[in-house]
């Protein structure tokens, strides 16, 4: 069982890093901004540091400072990832978040500022004792398993939360 373990980290990693991979490589161009998301049902909610692809316009693209940067200049690490990419030569955008990712049609801001709620599965399961990475046409045929988590996210382009990072429990004294 372990090696069906690593081969699932090791094919979802090969399907999602190299995104992330391409969106670091031009760090310089971004734009500061946060996002709050919590998971829908859940006690908590993080707020991080995100990079923009365009100010004022979260739906062009975003994804989570990397830590490294955000210890050296707060001190403390973003307790969640998030990120929004533009998928292929389709109008859906592939979310990737702590809790799993799913594609979405394109969705719009106001004002700079995306809300949004969306329902995320897992990256990867097992299928026939095989490990499966979910690609774009599995999940728009619905050949995936259905267990899903809904996460809630505010993303900002516009400006940083000074607060952020930070883990905020919801509905505590």
């Amino acid at each position: 069982m372990r090696s069906i373990s690593s081969i699932t980290v090791f094919v979802a990693a090969a399907t999602f890093l190299p995104a992330a991979a391409l969106a670091q490589s031009s760090g310089s161009d971004r734009h500061p901004g946060s996002a709050v998301v919590r998971e829908k049902g859940g006690d908590g909610e993080a707020l991080v540091r995100i990079e923009c692809d365009v100010a004022s316009q979260p739906e062009a693209g975003f994804i989570t400072e990397p830590n490294r940067i955000t210890r050296r200049e707060t001190g403390r690490s973003n307790m969640g990832s998030v990120r929004l990419r533009p998928w292929k030569d389709t109008d859906d955008v592939l979310i990737t978040t702590s809790w799993g990712a799913a594609w979405v049609p394109r969705p719009t801001s106001s004002g700079g500022v995306l809300t949004m709620q969306v329902d995320v599965g897992p990256v990867s399961f097992v299928r026939d004792n095989m490990p499966v990475a979910v690609t774009y046409e599995m999940w728009k045929a619905g050949d995936i398993p259905s267990e899903r988590t809904t996460v809630e996210l505010e993303a900002n382009c516009n400006e940083r939360d000074p607060d952020a990072p930070a883990w905020r429990r919801i509905g505590s004294p």
